[in-house]
This record gives structure tokens, C-alpha cells and sequence, in this order.
């Protein structure tokens, strides 16, 4: 199967296989697979993005929740965090994919809820997470809008993910939300002042934006004690 990049003229070479999840998951470990692109298998599809990462409306994004939350994690000791690159697959929602950022804390690692699978080729280190991690978040670019905002959603919940964080940062103003695993679905917290309570980090957070000093965004994500409305 070839699948054709909807930026450019390149080719990506899909085997038959990876059409379904374990096969797919063979196809990632193997010398066969792009170096290049972000490529996610879901429910039987495999989703080809060979676009670049926009540097004012994803990657500097990323990089301000990845560096505050990557920190916080840290400082309270609650568990694993990791930026894009992890490989994410859950078995119950069909799904192998690289989230933009991935949070599993101890309990959840060591329950066996989420494991780490050991790379094949180095026992001491790991490839991927397999299960449901505790929270997972995505910056939506261009490229990625009907993944991000509506298959992802559904996806995440099936695979029992507690919280989803979409981050879209593309327009006048940044669309932040925070949403919680709930029996009927995923549910949006509601913004009180622009703050967001999430329930896996138990703080209140605010993603905010700036001009820099050559004209580009800075953003900053503040964090704070839950404050009742």
C-alpha cells in the first residue's frame, strides 16, 4: 500500500500488515519504518503527516506545557512524563500513536495499567507505552485538525486515558481545554477566568501568550492551587 504525503510529493511504503494493530506495531520496530513524519495508527487506518512542525503554533507551544509540566510531575514525584517521541498503543481502542505529551504516574505503571515495553534491539531501555496512561495532550496543527478534535477524542476515551488536553494555538486567540473522563464521555472543564482545573494534577492552570522581543509568541502556562468558584 502506498500512501501519498499530503505536503509534498513523498511516498511512504504502508505493508499490508500494518493494517492492523500488532502488525503495525511490528512495522514501527523494523528498519523499514520513516525516520521522517508523524504517523499513528488508528482502527484499522494508518494517518500519514509528513508536513513540518509550525514553530509559532505547535512547537513553541509543546515546549512551554512540556517544560511546566514536565517540571511540576517532577517536583511532586508523581510519576513518568514524557514528551513527544513516546509511542502510545492501546489494544482495547485499536490504537498506536505518538501523543505530544504523555503522563502515566506510579500507581499507574505499577498497577500494569500502563507498561513499558522494552526495545528489542537495547533490554535496558524502552520503545513504547502500552495501556492507558493517566493524561495525554495534543497541539493542533493544520494538518491535524479532523485527527485532533474529533477522532483522537473518542479514541483516547475508548482507550481509558483520564484526561485530554487539546491545545490550539493557530488563531487570534489560543483554544485551551481540559477534558475529563467521565462515564458518558469525555466532559470540557469549565474556564472560570480562564482557568482550567485538572483533576489528574489536582492545580489549576492558564495558558497565556506574548509578543517576544523579534515579533514571535511566548507562551506561559501558570499553575496554581485549586480555588473553589
Amino acid at each position: 500500500m502506498i500512501v501519498h504525503s499530503i505536503y509534498d510529493d513523498l511516498q511512504i511504503s504502508v505493508p499490508e500488515e500494518a493494517r492492523k494493530l500488532e502488525g503495525f506495531r511490528a512495522w514501527v520496530t523494523s528498519g523499514e519504518f520513516p525516520e521522517r513524519g508523524r504517523i499513528c495508527y488508528m482502527n484499522g487506518e494508518v494517518l500519514v503527516d509528513m508536513s513540518p512542525e509550525k514553530l509559532e503554533s505547535h512547537n513553541q507551544v509543546k515546549s512551554e506545557i512540556n517544560r511546566v509540566i514536565g517540571e511540576f510531575i517532577r517536583a511532586m514525584d508523581l510519576g513518568k512524563y514524557y514528551p513527544d517521541g513516546l509511542w502510545l498503543t492501546n489494544d482495547e481502542a485499536d490504537l498506536s500513536t505518538e501523543p505530544d505529551g504523555t503522563f502515566a504516574s506510579w500507581e499507574c505503571l505499577e498497577s500494569g495499567r500502563a507498561i513499558l515495553v522494552p526495545s528489542i534491539r537495547d533490554d535496558d531501555d524502552f520503545l513504547e507505552m502500552r495501556g492507558s496512561p493517566d493524561w495525554v495532550m495534543e497541539v493542533v496543527s493544520t494538518s491535524s485538525i479532523h485527527k485532533d478534535t474529533e477522532i483522537l477524542p473518542a479514541t483516547y476515551y475508548q482507550a481509558g486515558i483520564g484526561e485530554y488536553w487539546l491545545i490550539d494555538a493557530r488563531g487570534d486567540e489560543v483554544q485551551f481545554t481540559v477534558f475529563h473522563h467521565r462515564p458518558e464521555g469525555y466532559c470540557a472543564a469549565t474556564a472560570v477566568d480562564g482557568w482550567l482545573t485538572s483533576d489528574v494534577f489536582g492545580r489549576q492552570f492558564r495558558l497565556e501568550r506574548a509578543r517576544d522581543r523579534i515579533g514571535g509568541w511566548k507562551y506561559t502556562l501558570i499553575v496554581r492551587e485549586v480555588v473553589a468558584p
